[in-house]
């Protein structure tokens, strides 16, 4: 019997979509891989031929749960990290520890996101070895290489003096406020019977096993000097399906494609596009003071009339990896799925931060030479036909695209990572 692998992530497609990729890769090295996630993954999981193990609430719940809706929720989590950790996180922790110790019962190696907290301990329960992966830089949390956060402007790259220190204080000051997490946590452990360990919630979700991995480009980040023992960086893995299998284009799109010059693909991943405000509409005035054709992705719930007229088109999905090759530029919110999956494209971006990593993701972006970032307060059609038309006359950025566009394509996080995990078990 191939020997079993549970893989458990918790968030939005952004994180699960690696996970698909990661599984995808280890099954065909001959092992059984399996996902443990969100209720509302199920069907995309099994469509992929993968055993799926529903771990923790479903959006519906949740909503049902806290009285709120989608956006509500998604509006609480991008102002507050208390929210998330106090409100979502913590109070599920135990559960799905257990929950999850008994979907992995008789594997032979649990891989987690940072995100789903109780993964390594029900890994611990089961006494096999757990993987922590990180899906962002932003995670990792590093000292040299900082994420831009902001509440933290003053965070910077550095490898030595006053900025680095800077970076170290400000890593100090985030570690005492994740400190009153320890304890709840290790609450939890003592009612699994595992000794406590003093883990900082924030910060700590790498350390302490032989292997850890960054599943996400290196372009984003190398391994920095202050990363922990057995952190490396494997590079993007990449999938990108609605429903599971192949990814298809919806044909409308083909059509609307086929009939006229590259378009600008505006789009807020899966997490954003629940508080879209006036993104699209702005968007779609912006394409116009530049003579652009629109393609808007609005996400199941959203508007599909937005558009109106033949220059632009609404569609509540379509897979980022066929679309963004043909479109002239792409405006996103900065998930690190969507970010890396426009740079594979080779083409330039804008980046609209809502919430989480993608702030740090954008700054990331800018940092590359292949991108212009815009304050989502901001987000009005005069500035972002400005800064779509600097970015589309400069050679340079299109240049420098098209360069990481070439390197990022050549990454498969996904083959690298599985590789490094047989290694571990075998």
């Amino acid at each position: 019997m191939s020997p079993r692998i549970v893989l458990a992530t918790a968030g939005s497609l952004g994180d699960l979509h690696p996970f698909l990729a990661l599984a995808l890769a280890l099954r065909a090295r001959g092992f059984q891989a399996e996902i443990a996630a969100s209720p509302d993954y199920g069907d995309k999981v099994r469509a992929e031929g993968l055993v799926f193990h529903p771990v923790g609430p479903g959006m519906a719940e949740m909503e049902a749960a806290f009285g709120l809706t989608r956006a509500e929720l998604t509006t609480r989590v991008a102002r507050s990290n208390t929210f998330l950790f106090e409100t979502l996180l913590l109070p599920n922790l135990e559960a799905g520890a257990r929950a999850l110790a008994t979907a992995a019962e008789g594997a032979s190696a649990i891989v987690g996101s940072t995100f789903a907290a109780g993964a390594g301990m029900a890994a611990e329960m089961l006494g096999v070895p757990f993987v922590p992966v990180a899906l962002q830089p932003t995670v990792v949390f590093s000292a040299y290489d900082p994420p831009v956060l902001p509440g933290a402007p003053w965070m910077a790259p550095a490898d030595r003096g006053l900025q680095l220190w800077l970076n170290r204080l400000t890593v100090s000051a985030a570690r005492l406020r994740g400190a009153r997490w320890t304890a709840p946590v290790d609450r939890v452990r003592g009612r699994l019977d595992l000794p406590p360990r003093g883990d900082n919630l924030l910060l700590d979700g790498l350390k302490g096993r032989p292997l850890s991995l960054g599943l996400y480009s290196t372009l984003l980040g190398p391994v920095a000097p202050d990363a922990p023992d057995g952190f490396i960086v494997v590079g993007d893995a990449t999938y990108d399906s609605e429903a599971g299998g192949p990814a298809v284009m919806p044909p409308a799109l083909e059509r609307f494609l086929a009939a006229g010059p590259a378009p600008v693909v505006f789009t807020l991943g899966s997490a954003a596009v629940n508080i879209p405000g006036d993104f699209y509409v702005e968007s779609l005035k912006a394409a116009r003071r530049l003579g652009r054709r629109a393609v808007l992705l609005v996400g199941p719930e959203g508007d599909l009339g937005v558009a109106e007229g033949p220059d632009a088109i609404a569609l509540p999905y379509a897979p980022f990896s066929r679309l963004f090759p043909r479109a002239a530029a792409i405006v996103h919110q900065g998930g690190v799925g969507t970010t890396q999956q426009a740079m594979r494209a080779g083409r330039p971006q804008l980046v609209v931060p809502h919430l989480g990593d993608q702030f740090d993701n954008a700054a990331r972006m800018v940092r590359l030479g292949c991108a212009a970032t815009l304050a989502r307060h901001r987000y009005r059609a005069e500035r972002i036909a400005l800064l779509l038309d600097r970015l589309q006359s400069d050679p340079g950025v299109a240049e420098t695209a098209t360069r990481l566009g070439i390197i990022a394509s050549r990454e498969d996080g996904a083959a690298v990572a599985a590789d490094r995990i047989a290694e571990l078990i075998r």
